[in-house]
C-alpha cells in the first residue's frame, strides 16, 4: 500500500540510512516526512537533534532515486510499510533505532495483535539442532504464533520450513534489498515465504548483503518479537548478537540446552548460565506467555500438531533445504570417526560426486563475492583457524578482514570459533 507520503518516506530512509538513532529524534520533532523534505537551509541548521552529516543529506532534495524505488515496488508488487503507517509494528516503535520503513514481499501481517517469537541459530546446524528447530517452529506456528527469523542457512531456514509445513505464519527479515536472492540456495524457500508469509527488509531494492548489515538486521528480528529462542551457536555467532539485542530491547530470551563438549552448544548454554529461559520445546515458550496471550494461542491446534511435528527429509526438500544427515559440513569438534562415517547405501563413487558438487558450489559462491572476500578465503590455511589480523601481510586491514570473514561465514565457506578465530568449513 503506497500513500501520498510514501515517496517522501523513501527519500527520508535513503538519507537516514539503516538503524539510525537520529531518525527517531527527528521524527519526534517533525512527524511528517514531507515537512522534513520542505525544510529550508536555515531551518535545517536549527535541527540540533541531529548531526551535521544528516543535516547535509537532508539538504539534498532530489527525488530521483526515491521515484525509481517507488516505481519498482509498484511494478513488482512490493509493499512499503512506513513509520507513519498504522500497520507499522508497535514493538519496533519502542526501539532507539527503528527503521524508517519496511519493504515487504508477500502480505504484511498484523504483528501487533499476535505473539511473535524469533528463532535464530548457527548456519552449521547439527541433526539435534535441525530436529529441534523444525519441531519447535512447527508447533509454535500451529498454535498461531508468528515465527520470525532471518532466512539464513541452517537454523533460520529450518525454522521457516517448520512454520510453513504447519500452515502457520512466518516472517523473514533480510539484511539486503527485497529483490536480492540471498542466500542463493533459498529460492524455493523464499518463494514459499512470500506466498504464505512475508519477507521484509529496511534496505532499498538492489542493496547487496554486506556483512555489516546483518548485526543491524538482527535488531529487527528481536525487535519484532516478544521473545527470541537461540538454537545452537558458538559464543561469537550472529545468534548471540541477536540475543544480546533482545536483552537490550527488553525482550525475553530462550535457549535450547546442548552438550557441553560441542561448540554449537556454547552459546545457548552460556545464555542459560546467565539467566535465559530454558526451552526444551514449544510449550515452554507458550507457557511463558499464557497469561497475556491465552486468547490468541491455539492450544487445540497445538495438540493436533504434536502428533505430526516430526521432521522428514521430504519436508525440507520441498523448500530446497539439503540439511540432512549426509551433509558434509562438520564442526571443529567432530571426531575423525564421525567425519568418515558413510551413510548406508552410499558408495565411495557417489561420495566423490557429492564432494565434487560441493566443491563446484563453493567455487560458484566464492565467485559471486567481492575481491577482498576472495583474497581472504584464498589466504586462509586449510588446517587451522586464524584471527582477522592474520591477513595483514596480504595488505588487508582488520576491519576489511572482519567484513570479508563475515560474508564468507554467511555463505557457509568459513565458520567462526570462540576467541574471534575463523576456520574454513
Amino acid at each position: 500500500m503506497h500513500d501520498k507520503d510514501t515517496l517522501y518516506w523513501i527519500w527520508l530512509s535513503l538519507h537516514c540510512g539503516d538503524a539510525s538513532r537520529e531518525f527517531r529524534l527527528l521524527i519526534e520533532r517533525i512527524d511528517s516526512p514531507f515537512d522534513i523534505y520542505r525544510l529550508e537551509d536555515d531551518e535545517l541548521l536549527g535541527l540540533h537533534e541531529v548531526g551535521h552529516v544528516l543535516r547535509d543529506r537532508l539538504a539534498d532534495k532530489s527525488l530521483e532515486r526515491a521515484y525509481a524505488i517507488l516505481s519498482f515496488c509498484k511494478r513488482e508488487g512490493i509493499d512499503i510499510v512506513t513509520y507513519g503507517d498504522r500497520r507499522y509494528p508497535k514493538r519496533l516503535r519502542t526501539l532507539e533505532d527503528p527503521p524508517v520503513l519496511l519493504y515487504c514481499a508477500g502480505t504484511f501481517p498484523d504483528l501487533n495483535s499476535r505473539l511473535c517469537v524469533g528463532i535464530v541459530g548457527t548456519r552449521s546446524i547439527s541433526e539435534y539442532g535441525r530436529q529441534s528447530a523444525y519441531t519447535i517452529s512447527y508447533e509454535l506456528a500451529a498454535a498461531e504464533v508468528c515465527v520470525i527469523s532471518g532466512m539464513a542457512l541452517g537454523v533460520d531456514a529450518v525454522a521457516h520450513a517448520g512454520a510453513l509445513e504447519a500452515g502457520g505464519l512466518t516472517v523473514a527479515v533480510l539484511g539486503c534489498g527485497i529483490d536480492v536472492l540471498y542466500p542463493r540456495a533459498h529460492k524455493a524457500l523464499r518463494r514459499a515465504i512470500r506466498e504464505y508469509g512475508a519477507i521484509v527488509t529496511e534496505y532499498p531494492p538492489g542493496e547487496e548483503p554486506h556483512g555489516y548489515h546483518f548485526p543491524k538486521r538482527n535488531r529487527l528480528i528481536s525487535g519484532l518479537s516478544q521473545g527470541v529462542l537461540v538454537i545452537e551457536g558458538n559464543l561469537s555467532s550472529g545468534a548471540m548478537i541477536t540475543a544480546s539485542r533482545a536483552i537490550a530491547q527488553g525482550r525475553d530470551v530462550f535457549a535450547l540446552p546442548g552438550k557441553v563438549n560441542e561448540s554449537n552448544s556454547d552459546g545457548p548454554n552460556e545464555l542459560i548460565r546467565n539467566g535465559a529461559n530454558v526451552a526444551l520445546g514449544a510449550e515452554d515458550i507458550l507457557m511463558h506467555y499464557d497469561f497475556l496471550y491465552r486468547n490468541v494461542i491455539n492450544y487445540r491446534s497445538l495438540r493436533r500438531a504434536k502428533r505430526n511435528a516430526g521432521l522428514t527429509e521430504e519436508a525440507l526438500l520441498r523448500y530446497g533445504l539439503a540439511y540432512g544427515k549426509t551433509e558434509k559440513r562438520q564442526t571443529p569438534k567432530q571426531t575423525a570417526e564421525q567425519a568418515v562415517d558413510t551413510p548406508s547405501g552410499v558408495s565411495k563413487k557417489e561420495e566423490s560426486v557429492t564432494e565434487r558438487e560441493a566443491s563446484d558450489a563453493s567455487a560458484a559462491i566464492l565467485a559471486s563475492l567481492d575481491e577482498t572476500s576472495r583474497r581472504v578465503y584464498g589466504a586462509m590455511p586449510t588446517d587451522h583457524a586464524v584471527a582477522p589480523d592474520a591477513f595483514s601481510d596480504e595488505g588487508i586491514g582488520i576491519a576489511d578482514a572482519v567484513t570479508a570473514l563475515t560474508m564468507l561465514e554467511l555463505n557457509g565457506l568459513v565458520q567462526s570459533l570462540p576467541g574471534g578465530l575463523y576456520l574454513r568449513s
